[in-house]
């Protein structure tokens, strides 16, 4: 064994030196996963304070890097057909003088760990279909999609959170229950495209607004 070692000196290193060169490689390439994990946006969408029309929503940032809400988005389901809407800052009724509104706005900056609150269910889901002009069906709804829009330093693309809720009515209120356990992550580029083309639908429509061109 050991003359036949001498006698294949050179292979012997060239493949020891192949199979070295090949860990360092998986190793690197598991590192490198890794920290793209650590520093992917992860958006957490859930609700606090009970399950009924005053428990309120919540955004909160579970990534490593701090992101810019551009957006949220709530997608009502009325006897199958799903609607689209825009939920604003409408919540804002703070008669406080140093209230500061950028903190109470939906949208905003928002750093790693840290939360924004979107509103009492119940609110967002009459805002939306407000903004609708379906708030005369609200007893009709039978889901709410929330979807969460933002922008961050390590990505070109836009990243979403999203959490569907489930809409039952229980004597004189409304139940909301979540249908997946987690938020649900978008991530694909076509989905972000989406995104990005309804906001871009969301300012043409202030614009015409403003234009009072609706």
């Amino acid at each position: 064994m050991l003359d036949w070692i001498s006698q294949n000196a050179t292979l012997v290193t060239a493949t020891a030196q192949i199979v070295t060169a090949s860990v360092w490689i998986v190793y690197l390439h598991i590192l490198v996963r890794s920290i793209q994990r650590g520093r992917k946006t992860n958006i957490l969408i859930t609700r606090v304070a009970g399950n009924a029309d005053r428990a309120h929503l919540i955004v909160g940032n579970m990534g490593a890097e701090p992101i810019f809400v551009s957006g949220v988005f709530a997608d009502i389901e009325i006897d199958g057909e799903t609607f689209e809407a825009v939920v604003g800052d409408n919540r804002i009724q703070s008669n406080r003088e140093d209230a500061d509104p950028v903190l109470q706005a939906t949208e905003g900056p928002l750093d790693r760990a840290r939360y924004r609150d979107l509103g009492a269910m119940s609110d967002i889901l009459r805002g939306a279909l407000n903004f609708l002009g379906k708030s005369e069906q609200i007893d009709r709804a039978d889901c709410m999609t929330v979807t969460v829009v933002a922008e961050s330093s390590q990505d070109s693309m836009l990243a979403a959170g999203q959490q569907s809720f489930r809409v039952h009515r229980k004597g004189d209120k409304r139940i909301f229950l979540p249908i997946r356990t987690r938020t649900h992550q978008i991530r694909g580029r076509r989905d972000r495209r989406h995104l990005l083309d309804r906001l871009q639908r969301r300012i043409s429509m202030e614009a015409d607004r403003v234009a009072g061109n609706d």
